[in-house]
């Protein structure tokens, strides 16, 4: 049986820290640790190896995005799993965020079921390949078989 990986989860509300570090907790991950902004979960990513970080869009003084990109930039951390949160997601974030690299989403508040599924399909994932930076290109330059070709 593998060991779980230690978890970071990155919220600017520590009532939810709590909430998220108490339901990895009940899904067998006993590892895991709580910050409250982007530059606390840089400095913890940079000092630990982390498995999956779990982090909120919106905060301050660096957002979800900000951070997510700051880890996809990193040769040592590129390849960490990222779920970012949200109460709500606009089409224009989940594209910056997929663009940025995050592996998934959840909005907010998620229940168990919903967490367990994200987590196999994250935790199971290919590791991540070095890539050149993509350019703005619309996702709807493919051929939707209902659609058309945009």
């Amino acid at each position: 049986m593998s060991e779980a990986p230690p978890i970071l989860i990155v919220d600017d509300q520590v009532k939810l820290v709590r909430l998220v570090t108490e339901l990895m907790n009940r899904l067998g991950f006993p590892e895991v640790e709580g910050v409250v902004d982007g530059p606390q979960a840089l400095e913890q990513l940079r000092t630990k190896r982390y498995g999956l970080v779990i982090s909120d869009l919106d905060m301050e003084p660096m957002d979800g995005i900000q951070l997510l990109r700051e880890i996809r930039a990193d040769d040592v951390l590129h390849n960490t799993p990222f779920i970012l949160t949200e109460t709500s997601f606009s089409f224009e974030d989940i594209n910056v965020a997929h663009l940025a690299g995050a592996d998934a989403f959840i909005l907010k508040p998620f229940d168990l079921s919903l967490l367990k599924t994200k987590l196999k399909q994250v935790l199971n994932g290919r590791p991540r390949k070095r890539e050149a930076p993509v350019g703005p290109l619309s996702s709807l330059n493919v051929d939707f078989p209902l659609l058309g070709k945009f």
